[in-house]
């Protein structure tokens, strides 16, 4: 299989699949198509995924698919955002939130993600959340 997979447990690339295949807000991707890409990186801790699409050099989209709630869901993904950029070279990550998703806004910004707006898309209208790499001093 070619996708990126972290984590501190040996698992199995059946398990992102299947999650993907499952998820209600998916965009009609296949789990198997997402894997196939090696640019792509998934890190998985416990029941928690969290996705980074490559969109092109140096640049991410996320998506998460968590059992966690609050906190713990919160430290996955900063935990998974500093792991894309310390080791895949990320130095942006995006994410396109649907706008009946207020708990997904919160938890971006709580994560550390800059809202640049509402955009048009084709599921909907998203607010386009950002955050990038930090510069050494």
């Amino acid at each position: 299989m070619g996708v990126n997979l972290e984590t501190a447990h040996v698992f199995s690339a059946e398990i992102v699949i299947n999650a993907i295949n499952a998820a209600p807000l998916n965009r009609g991707l296949k789990g198997d198509d997402w894997v196939s890409d090696l640019r792509n990186v998934a890190i998985v801790e416990g029941e928690d995924i969290v996705l980074f699409d490559y969109e092109s050099s140096g640049v991410f989209q996320i998506h998460v698919l968590l059992s966690s709630r609050g906190r713990g869901a919160r430290e996955c993904i900063k935990r998974a955002l500093y792991r894309v950029f310390r080791d895949h070279a990320a130095e942006l990550v995006f994410g396109m939130v649907p706008d009946f998703r207020r708990d997904v806004k919160m938890m971006a910004r709580m994560v550390g993600m800059k809202s640049q707006g509402k955009r048009i898309t084709r599921e909907g209208i998203c607010e386009l959340f950002v955050l990038r790499r930090k510069k050494q001093s």
